[in-house]
């Protein structure tokens, strides 16, 4: 797959390079709707890479005891932000934005990123696995056509996911790495948890069914709802003593699993498992593995 997205060939200039094509066709977009825009000079977003950071080896037990998951805190957290200052940053759009009306101004939001989550897909995003919904670009205004456009011309693989010849493909890959989330029917991988929650158990845990699992728990209770949103409507980090108190929780719950996955020997026969998965995978779908990189990948190999 990675012929496919070309991965390795992305870098912090093609970005930003992309992001200012987004930002042009979004001014232009949001000109044919009635409304001003300058584009932003900021992207917004830091391609990570480039040198390891100093300290233990994420998801070993080293780590575990020192950061838990990482989600409070990691190695180089407290280096440059991936994000502009906000006491620094302007947006270029402010001063027209503070001469609309409040009708007007949410009709900007709207025609900028589309409209708000309907209360049927609050209640479908609150249901699902981890809080998400589908993403739609349809349905995300002027940011949303923009994005696709961009996408679409500067990396062709993109259209690979919306290709109806490959729609099938698609379906089947989103069902592959089921198992790693306690789901499927993969015996080896369902009595590797098996072993891993009896572990758990008598280490005190017992509300988490598989590692990847007992992950993505404390990432949404971290996310959300220990980041209750602010009088302003912005979410707001929780204090200092909350966060001491959540990630005391998270390191105390890290290190018990790495021990037992440690004791299992977890990983490694966990990759065994997916190894077998996805050749079977391949096995399966070989015909149209080979029709996709055919139709998407040469642009990657030239």
């Amino acid at each position: 797959m990675s012929a496919l997205w070309g991965a390795d060939d992305f870098s912090q200039e093609k970005f930003d390079k992309q992001q200012q094509q987004v930002e042009e066709l979004v001014a232009e977009c949001m000109t044919k709707e009635g409304f001003e825009y300058k584009p932003s000079v900021h992207s917004g977003m830091a391609i990570l890479g480039g040198e390891e950071e100093d300290g233990p080896v994420w998801g070993s037990p080293e780590f575990a005891e020192q950061y838990g998951y990482g989600i409070v805190d990691f190695p180089g957290a407290g280096g440059e932000s991936l994000q502009p200052d906000p006491d620094e940053y302007v947006d270029p759009n402010q001063t027209y934005l503070d001469g609309l009306s409040e009708s007007e101004q949410e009709a900007y939001w709207e025609t900028l990123h589309g409209p708000a989550p309907t209360e049927e897909e609050m209640a479908a995003m609150e249901d699902s696995e981890g809080g998400y919904f589908e993403y739609d670009w349809k349905k995300q205004g002027c940011y949303g056509a923009a994005q696709h456009e961009v996408d679409s011309k500067e990396n062709p693989s993109f259209g690979a996911a919306e290709d109806p010849e490959f729609k099938d493909l698609f379906t089947a890959m989103q069902d592959l790495y089921a198992p790693l989330m306690g789901e499927g029917d993969n015996k080896t991988i369902a009595e590797l948890d098996r072993k891993w929650l009896d572990c758990m158990t008598k280490a005190g845990y017992t509300e988490y069914s598989s590692p990847n699992q007992i992950r993505q728990a404390l990432n949404n209770e971290y996310f959300s709802e220990m980041q209750e949103p602010g009088p302003d409507g912005d979410y707001k980090e929780p204090d200092e003593k909350a966060k001491k108190e959540f990630q005391k929780k998270e390191i105390a719950v890290a290190t018990a699993d790495a021990r037992c996955k440690k004791d299992l020997n977890y990983d490694a026969k966990q990759q065994e498992a997916l190894f077998e998965i996805e050749q079977k995978f391949v096995d399966e779908h070989r015909a149209k593995l080979d029709a996709l990189l055919a139709k998407y990948g040469a642009e990657k190999k030239k």
